[in-house]
């Protein structure tokens, strides 16, 4: 009877085995253990790269199926994804290529629609495609930038440097220090008597009003062109007129020359000069209060990494006080403003989420300083929202948190950004924007400012030369 050795039983044993195992690693390979039922749903991306054969797709960090093929039609990718029967796609879902961490692995992250009445079939097609971010374009766009803030800083060290630049602004110093020595010097009194000087003017507004009838009355009569001069003087009642005018002044006159009444008070008592040095004190103690009057005009700029978006901010902080300010802005959002609108199809209503991107989303904020800690609310985004901002190093850095967009359907908007002053009026920013997003809004960004003083405006304006 034919029997094999050990050996023989053993090397056909391992045969058996790698042939076993090699038929199920090109399964696997090909089409993996758990997709190989489910239809096909195709989307079509501006760029693929690194995502491969196989990988994965997501829904909301679940896997629902496997990239069936890749190709290339008409200069874009076309990926064919693979869906699990059991998992239905809404016709307005998104499509977008994410990776684990910063150096995973490519898969694809399907987004959930709204409308719940109609579903892709299969052979089907995603119209929404979220672009992924592109790191060459991001870099090409953070050289543009770098670029424009190398030209910004040359045009203010133009300005600015340079013996002129000095001269110029240790001049409008010396002057205001000396400006203002001398007002102190003269309105260095108290302010107690004011309301005497006003009654003193409403006297002497009484007094001369019967003599500003009298010169009204002679002006109407030459108005009129009735005669010469000679001919109104020979005129008995217009004569009587002017001489009850002669009299009227020469009474002024004399209560002038002895120090009766306003103006002459004005002329001979030193009361009443002290009384207008301290008016004028008063008028210093104004001065002083307007001084400490601030406006801000600022421009802040945005790229959205995950979203390869850009934001922009333009905003004029008034600063009546050092701790208190308002803010007023505009922002244009890539995104647009987000609104909820009801559909009613058949019966059945269905709350949407669209975003308009036609115009302007709003800042109008009023806020509270203590000491390194400020407060502020209102209107962020055209929304309800409040914030709140930590200084250090002299106001050199600023970090700020914000929460608006407060809404049942959907997590609140929250923003976390650090800024830091690196030039006079430049400076660089970092953060997240809507960090808790579940409607795939998350991203990081990095952003720079441009931020002027009212004082630092008048400065450039006047001292920037024009080309001819």
């Amino acid at each position: 009877m034919f029997s094999l050795s050990s050996e023989a039983k053993v090397g056909l044993f391992v045969l058996v085995a790698l042939i076993i195992l090699g038929y199920m690693s090109f399964q696997v390979g090909q089409h993996g253990f758990s997709f190989k039922r489910g239809y096909l749903v195709e989307t079509v991306f501006d760029n693929a790269t690194g995502l491969d054969k196989d990988a994965s797709v997501q829904i909301a960090g679940v896997e629902v199926g496997r990239v069936e093929s890749i190709s290339l039609k008409n200069g874009k990718a076309l990926v064919v994804l693979r869906i699990k029967p059991d998992i239905q796609l809404e016709k307005d879902v998104s499509a977008a290529i994410r990776t684990h961490g910063i150096l995973g692995d490519k898969y694809v992250e399907i987004t959930p629609g709204t409308i719940k009445t109609a579903f892709i079939p299969d052979g089907g097609a995603i119209e929404q495609v979220n672009r992924p971010a592109d790191i060459d374009r991001m870099l090409s766009q953070f050289a543009l930038i770098t670029e424009d803030i190398r030209a910004v800083t040359s045009s203010l060290r133009n300005v600015l440097g340079g013996e002129a630049g000095e001269s110029s602004i240790r001049e409008i110093l010396t002057n205001m220090r000396e400006l203002t020595r001398s007002i102190n010097t003269v309105v260095a009194r108290n302010d107690d008597k004011i309301a005497d000087v006003v009654e003193n003017l409403k006297s002497a507004s009484k007094e001369m009003e019967g003599t500003f009838i009298a010169l009204n009355q002679v002006a109407q009569g030459l108005k009129k062109g009735e005669g010469t001069l000679g001919q109104l003087l020979r005129d008995k009642e217009t004569g009587e007129k002017l001489s009850k005018t002669i009299s009227s002044l020469q009474d002024v006159t004399e209560k002038i020359s002895t120090g009766k009444g306003t103006f002459g008070k004005l002329v001979n008592d030193e009361e009443t000069a002290k009384n207008l040095s301290d008016s004028l004190a008063g008028i210093n103690r104004y001065v002083n209060k307007a001084e400490q009057y601030r406006t801000y005009l600022s421009y802040h700029g945005e790229y959205l990494f995950d979203t390869s978006n850009a934001k922009s901010y333009l905003d004029v902080r008034i600063q009546p006080n050092p701790d208190k300010f308002y803010l007023l802005g505009v922002v244009t959002d890539p995104r647009g403003r987000r609104t909820l609108r009801d559909y009613t199809t058949g019966g059945v209503t269905t709350r949407v989420e669209e975003y308009d991107k036609s115009g302007f989303l709003f800042n109008a904020q009023i806020g509270k300083r203590f000491k390194d800690i400020a407060i502020r609310g209102g209107i962020m985004e055209s929304t309800g929202g409040v914030g709140l901002e930590y200084f250090a190093f002299n106001d050199k850095l600023r970090l700020s948190f914000d929460a608006f967009d407060f809404s049942s359907d959907r997590r609140a908007h929250l923003k976390g950004m650090a800024e830091f002053q690196i030039f006079k009026y430049i400076y660089l920013s970092g953060g997240w924007d809507d960090f808790i997003s579940n409607q795939g809004n998350s991203s990081p960004f990095a952003g720079i400012s441009i931020r002027f003083e009212d004082d630092d405006l008048k400065y450039l304006m006047t001292t920037t030369p024009i080309p001819k």
